[in-house]
């Protein structure tokens, strides 16, 4: 896992210096791949000289600490407060180049995907999402980790 992690770092990094342009992050679906098989897209490409900004993964507390006991309201209050944390370095959806996503049981698909296209604004970022058979404690049903580009210029 930590290899794994290791490489996802480099390879962003390389991408950061070497590629992107005007400060957007490009997300994109080649030809010659199957497509998506959901709302995400497979590639990001970070403006070249992008700095990195990696979120600990974010639990469905509200801003009081407050955790709803189920995995919807978890999930959203997750997004919320994933847009604060990007919005607290001058950052939004947008600039987004890897989520992950760990559910520990289900989570009614209709509210997640309606959830999910309302955050990213209909461009959606390479997205995993994953079961896990439990997080940090039990009660967490919801975690969403995401790693963003914050181009140079915009400190």
């Amino acid at each position: 896992m930590r290899a794994a992690a290791a490489l996802f770092v480099l390879v962003s990094l390389a991408a950061c210096s070497q590629s992107g342009d005007g400060g957007v992050v490009e997300h994109k679906s080649p030809a010659g791949v199957a497509p998506p098989v959901a709302d995400y897209s497979h590639i990001a490409v970070a403006p070249a000289g992008s700095e990195i900004v990696v979120l600990a993964g974010q639990i469905g507390a509200d801003p009081k600490g407050n955790l709803p006991a189920d995995a919807e309201t978890q999930f959203e209050n997750a997004l919320v407060n994933v847009k604060k944390l990007l919005a607290s370095e001058r950052l939004g959806p947008e600039h987004i180049i890897k989520t992950n996503i760990w559910l520990a049981g289900p989570i009614d698909r209709p509210r997640y995907l309606e959830a999910w296209a309302a955050f990213h604004g209909g461009s959606p970022p390479p997205l995993t999402l994953a079961y896990a058979s439990a997080l940090a404690r039990p009660e967490y049903l919801v975690e969403v980790e995401v790693w963003a580009a914050r181009p140079t210029a915009r400190k």
